[in-house]
């Protein structure tokens, strides 16, 4: 892997694992803090300072386990993922899922009422009461008695 660039702001530390060869076979890992110096350019010198712990890994003996003891340690418990209902996956693997609502009976849910209707109503009232009278009117008068108003 190339890179190309680094920020040097960005870094505080340095982790380092490294296998050390030879007749004993161990692995070494060390922790070093970065400290910028000044240098004659735009970019500054590192200099690394040795920090935290340092660990020194030895393998003392490579032995193998007994086949069927290996076997057994190695064994994975079988899990089966059971299927979740309504519930998919969209285009980012997001979790999607559908629930069940009855349907709503919209004319008979209790809604506040508005003022505009009332008036409305009103008026539509008081026009029935003046066509009634009208009527009651018109037909007294076909008996010849005459309405009070």
């Amino acid at each position: 892997m190339q890179v190309s660039s680094v920020n040097l702001a960005g870094l505080d530390r340095v982790l380092m694992a490294f296998a050390a060869g030879g007749s004993e076979r161990s692995l070494l890992l060390r922790q070093y803090r970065i400290a910028f110096k000044k240098s004659g350019t735009k970019v500054p010198r590192v200099a690394l300072a040795e920090m935290g712990p340092s660990i020194d890994c030895v393998l003392r003996r490579s032995r193998l386990p007994p086949v069927d003891l290996e076997k057994e340690a190695l064994k994975q418990p079988k899990i089966t993922k059971k299927k979740e209902k309504n519930v998919g996956t969209d285009m980012l693997d997001g979790r999607v899922g559908r629930i069940y609502m009855p349907r709503q009976q919209v004319d008979k849910v209790a809604l506040s009422k508005m003022k505009g209707l009332k008036r409305e109503r009103r008026e539509a009232a008081a026009e029935a009461k003046t066509a009634k009278r009208q009527q009651t009117a018109a037909a007294g008068a076909a008996n010849g008695v005459q309405a009070k108003h």
